[in-house]
């Protein structure tokens, strides 16, 4: 069995295979591309691999074996014909360690678990005239990307294209840098931000249908610094729509919902089951001690982090600061 092990933000986790090539692709350890770990996470650094190690995720490669994942607190055990499944598999995001796969969905909740950080799924940039981090969170295509991309024109640093990091410490609280690389559809580089494309100095590849293609692309030159302690924290509830003219802003001033708000942000990508590789289902990788500590951080959240009024916009791509 080949063995490795990774810290990823404070995780450290051991991963153990029979197939050292599956348990090793650089297309999710290190590529730049869609599938890959690195645009959900800042960082993998490898560590010594020992048997006191937060969690393992071990997978036995063997087409005579039946699919399936069994997820305990400290091990995740997963068996199948993965070799055929790369091959064949329709959506390698949706794979063992593809970016909407199942080591990251375990990697949010070591995190969780064992060091009590929490993970929102939220774009962020940091403004350094004004110590201001900026939160944009929301669900997949609601255009958490447009604000990276608005927010370059001003003096807003790229602190995480995909996923927030964040935990209370004894000085306050902290929040940790995510990734730095992200999944940008080409209509909003070469329509909504033409300019973007240069400071980011990106090449815009000859496509028919610019608005369905994405690619990937590397933030990290305008990246802010690996972690901010105690900043003061703007959080948007953003929604973007294509030729939306006026914005329209609210505030949110109850605490139950802001902390809902947070909670439902924060569970998103572990709460629902899935499809691995088109054919192995997985449940909800959540557990009821992990909810009732999470909504409590939450309300914890609300009451001690210096925060700006939290609003939810309604815009389109041009305007979405406005009012923010």
């Amino acid at each position: 069995m080949y063995k490795r092990a990774v810290k990823i933000v404070q995780a450290r986790m051991g991963i153990v295979s029979n197939n050292e090539k599956l348990v090793t692709e650089p297309r999710y350890f290190e590529g730049q591309v869609m599938e890959s770990l690195l645009t959900n996470i800042h960082s993998i650094e490898p560590i010594p691999y020992t048997d006191d190690l937060d969690a393992y995720f071990i997978v036995l490669d063997d087409p005579n074996v039946w699919p399936q994942v069994t997820v305990t607190e400290k091990v995740l055990f997963a068996t199948g014909d993965f070799t055929r499944y790369e091959k064949e598999c329709s959506d390698n995001r949706y794979s063992l360690f593809g970016n909407l796969g199942l080591y990251f969905k375990y990697l949010l909740v070591t995190l969780e678990r064992y060091h009590h950080i929490y993970s929102f799924h939220a774009s962020s940039m940091f403004s350094p005239s004004r110590n201001t981090l900026l939160l944009v969170v929301g669900g997949p295509g609601a255009g958490k990307t447009v604000f990276l991309l608005k927010g370059l024109e001003d003096d807003w640093q790229i602190f995480s294209t995909e996923m927030t990091h964040f935990t209370f410490t004894d000085e306050g609280y902290v929040f940790y840098m995510g990734s730095l690389y992200d999944n940008i559809r080409l209509g909003n580089l070469i329509y909504d931000f033409p300019q973007t494309k240069e400071k980011l100095k990106v090449e815009i590849p000859d496509v028919a249908d610019p608005w369905g293609h994405k690619i990937a692309i590397d933030m990290g030159t305008i990246a802010a610094a690996p972690q901010y302690p105690n900043p003061r924290v703007m959080i948007v509830d953003a929604k973007i729509e294509s030729g939306r003219d006026v914005p329209i802003v609210k505030t949110i001033t109850q605490e139950e919902k802001i902390a809902k708000l947070l909670f439902d942000n924060a569970t998103e990508k572990f709460v629902s089951p899935f499809i691995l590789y088109d054919r192995i289902p997985v449940g909800s990788l959540d557990t009821p001690d992990l909810m009732t500590r999470r909504i409590e951080v939450m309300y914890r959240f609300v009451e001690e982090v210096n925060l700006n009024p939290v609003k939810s916009t309604l815009a389109g791509a041009q305007n979405c600061m406005e009012g923010i």
